[in-house]
């Protein structure tokens, strides 16, 4: 009975994981919105349209009641028109390929919201490249609701009169320890067969062999990769994480958040085309829904001394074109 209630207060006073806001998607657009309340709308590709002239469109609002913007990648360097069932609504200076941005007003607002179609119109009236705006409307909307912004002038659809209060919440902020720059610790291939078990590691078909890869992570703990030979998918490369003390002991790496393909509420070590940013000290997992990575789930987490602790999440649940994942995730690192 001790050990129960003991183990309930342990739980209770532990801190709560990363809960990453959800994506939602109308018709042609999907939308989500993170931690922070800033919230990301995108375009997609229509189901029965082709990425190679389609306008990919993203409209971007930070919290608090911030102007919106429109993100337009245009072709080339130059000067276009962004047209709305024909009208002419702003105008978009490319500096190069990644095209431009628009400060959305009132007007721009309401002519999107209530068009069918964009259209990117370059300097000679020739038109680049099309988005379908079926679904922006229900879209705006749900950033508003996201954004405690009903019914404010500050309101994307459907402004009010009420003045918006709604700050930006604060972001959680990870304690990182100091880099070191002594080597790291590794185990051994035979060590690291043995923990990748040996479905992972042996079979007809391996990647290569067994090859720990060792990285420093502060002072007293090193981070072992070993990426699996066997048992990945054609894209989605998968790898075991291993946190290994100055003694040389390796243990499972632990996470706040599930990484990769993990199911949640586990302590899964595994990652998915996985990588370590030795610079920034990030690493990184991306679990693709197919091979050219328009769909997916991207993740980065920070070593804070005992875990990884998620940094960034950004997620795209559609596989229809877009290759502007939507944040849902954020948080602030800090070294000492």
């Amino acid at each position: 009975m001790i050990a129960s209630l003991v183990a309930l207060t342990l739980a209770a006073a532990a801190p709560a994981g990363p809960k990453p806001g959800g994506v939602k998607t109308f018709t042609d657009w999907t939308v989500g919105c993170d931690n922070g309340a800033a919230c990301q709308a995108v375009a997609l590709v229509p189901e029965s349209g082709s990425p190679d002239d389609y306008l990919m469109l993203v409209l971007n609002r930070d919290a608090g009641g911030a102007a919106a913007r429109l993100s337009v990648p245009a072709p080339a360097a130059g000067s276009y028109r962004l047209t709305v069932n024909g009208r002419a609504i702003g105008t978009v200076s490319a500096k190069g390929d990644d095209g431009g941005t628009l400060a959305l007003t009132r007007s721009m607002l309401d002519a999107l919201a209530e068009g069918d179609r964009a259209t990117l119109v370059d300097a000679r009236g020739k038109s680049r490249a099309a988005a379908s705006l079926k679904g922006l409307a229900a879209a705006m909307l749900y950033m508003d609701d996201r954004q405690g912004l009903v019914g404010t002038r500050s309101a994307l659809r459907r402004p009010g009169n009420r003045v918006a209060r709604a700050a930006a919440p604060a972001l959680p902020v990870i304690v990182s320890p100091p880099a070191s720059k002594a080597r790291p610790r590794t185990i051994g291939v035979a060590v690291a067969t043995r923990l990748i078990g040996r479905d992972n590691a042996r079979c007809d078909y391996a990647n290569g062999p067994v090859a720990p890869k060792a990285h420093r992570l502060d002072a007293r703990h090193s981070l072992v990769v070993v990426d699996h030979p066997c048992g990945n998918g054609a894209y989605n490369l998968f790898s075991s994480l291993f946190v290994v003390d100055e003694a040389g002991k390796p243990s499972p790496a632990r996470f706040d958040s599930t990484p990769g393909m993990g199911v949640d509420g586990t302590e899964d070590n595994v990652v998915v085309n996985g990588d370590w940013d030795p610079r920034e000290r990030r690493l990184g997992s991306f679990a693709k829904g197919r091979g050219i990575g328009d769909c997916g789930d991207m993740q980065s987490f920070a070593w804070d001394g005992a875990r990884f602790r998620l940094v960034e999440e950004t997620v795209m649940g559609e596989c229809r074109g877009s290759m502007d994942y939507i944040p849902v995730w954020r948080a602030r690192v800090v070294v000492r």
